[in-house]
């Protein structure tokens, strides 16, 4: 039986904000929706093995970015990924074909391998070399064709033949095969138009999620994690309608972000480096896997500019120790709401623990105390920016109420069951 949880933040002493159960039961919590990542062979995964594997990856995605649309599949190229994906312990992979190819042709005189032959070919070469794939993902943001790459031609219409046209060949090298696309920019009218035009033609839909360029305050980076949770509802909406989605009535809906940061800006440092771009993509992350969105890999796993949670010296960011973090985010949910808007808290249970994730982004210290009936915090460790700047591991907090969350900050605590009853909470 679910009893009251009620978890008391003083903020104050003219202020008590609270965080109370929500109405959503409890759902298995997939791995890869928290702890997948975009992986490209321009990665030294082979000199930083130890660092990366902390974050347990559940999931990648490869080449990872617009460059997918740049270089052709081949066997060294899968010989590479093969490398670094088995220091990464062989996780599932979403592999991306290459759409695009310039209409001029390629440099070096090598033609562009964006056939339907060319992508069966892409699954035997995976199969041969004994890739896991859950996904192939045709193309790469095919939304920004006609713009960042001046061929107006790529309407969603063109993009939906293509799309069937290697599902086809996919599937004649590979019966099992499942299809993921179109892999868009960010939701909006080329998704909408992709869903009415071939939504049949797909296992999973996928789309990115970058809310800027950088240029905002902090205020507003925060406002847009709202996005993830309100696209997922909005797909799923636009999927139960037969005006929006005619050909693939009574089908079960998959959803995965491909691509998700805050921004897009890989040469700006701002909201993507920083406390503020860390603390968005772990509520990013714990947004959509909560809404039901099932491969999410964040983008990037390393060097790759100012994305990445770790930099081209191998240097962690606050993104990499907020994932760091979840992977402690296992079990199933626990549906927690706050009336504090600068705190997000999210839950999960897992061996009779419940472990709260506290993601403070106020610039002040917020004091917290936690009252759960028959569970006690045995522990909380915390994570600032200044803290990875000095390049020390999350540090401990005293148990003792109130905590105190330091300013924009990612706790995470730890209750451990007092009776045996407090099983069912909450």
């Amino acid at each position: 039986m679910t009893r009251l949880l009620t978890l008391i933040l003083l903020t104050g002493a003219a202020h008590a904000a609270t965080v109370t159960p929500g109405p959503a039961a409890p759902r298995p919590i997939l791995p890869a929706s928290v702890s997948a990542f975009n992986l490209g062979n321009w990665m030294p995964v082979v000199e930083h093995v130890s660092t990366l594997n902390a974050l347990k990856p559940a999931a990648l995605r490869w080449p990872g970015g617009n460059v997918g649309d740049e270089q052709n599949r081949t066997e060294a190229g899968l010989q590479a990924l093969k490398s670094s994906w088995t220091l990464l312990g062989r996780p599932p992979l979403m592999l991306q074909t290459r759409v695009f190819a310039r209409p001029g042709g390629e440099q070096g005189g090598n033609a562009a391998k964006n056939t339907p032959a060319d992508a069966a070919a892409f699954v035997r070469m995976a199969r041969d070399l004994g890739l896991t794939v859950a996904y192939w993902e045709i193309g790469n943001e095919p939304d920004l064709y006609a713009t960042n790459r001046s061929d107006p031609s790529w309407t969603a219409q063109k993009y939906c033949g293509v799309v069937r046209a290697q599902k086809a060949a996919i599937l004649a090298a590979d019966p099992a095969a499942k299809i993921a696309g179109p892999a868009v920019s960010n939701p909006g009218p080329y998704l909408d138009a992709v869903i009415k035009e071939c939504g049949d033609a797909f296992d999973l839909i996928t789309w990115h999620l970058y809310p800027s360029n950088g240029d905002g305050t902090a205020a507003q980076a925060f406002a847009s994690a709202a996005r993830a949770t309100d696209t997922v509802n909005r797909v799923r909406g636009l999927w139960a309608d037969p005006a929006t989605n005619p050909r693939a009535q009574g089908r079960p809906l998959a959803q995965g972000v491909t691509e998700y940061a805050q921004s897009y800006r890989s040469d700006r440092a701002t909201h993507l480096s920083d406390a503020v771009g860390g603390l968005w993509a772990a509520e990013a992350a714990l947004r959509l896997s909560e809404a039901g969105a099932v491969f999410n890999p964040y983008f990037s796993l390393m060097a790759t500019g100012n994305h990445g949670l770790i930099d081209d010296a191998g240097f962690p960011r606050f993104s990499y120790a907020a994932f760091r973090e979840l992977t402690h985010y296992r079990g199933e949910t626990v549906d927690l709401t706050s009336d504090d808007p600068n705190l997000w808290v999210h839950g999960s249970r897992e061996n009779g623990l419940i472990t709260v994730f506290a993601l403070n982004t106020a610039a002040a210290a917020t004091p917290l105390t936690i009252t759960l009936p028959g569970y006690a915090v045995v522990g909380a460790k915390t994570i600032t920016d200044a803290d990875v700047n000095a390049d020390r591991p999350p540090r401990p907090l005293a148990v003792a109420a109130p905590l105190t969350l330091p300013p924009l900050s990612l706790t995470r605590l730890v209750l451990k069951s007092s009776s045996p009853s407090s099983a069912e909470l909450p």
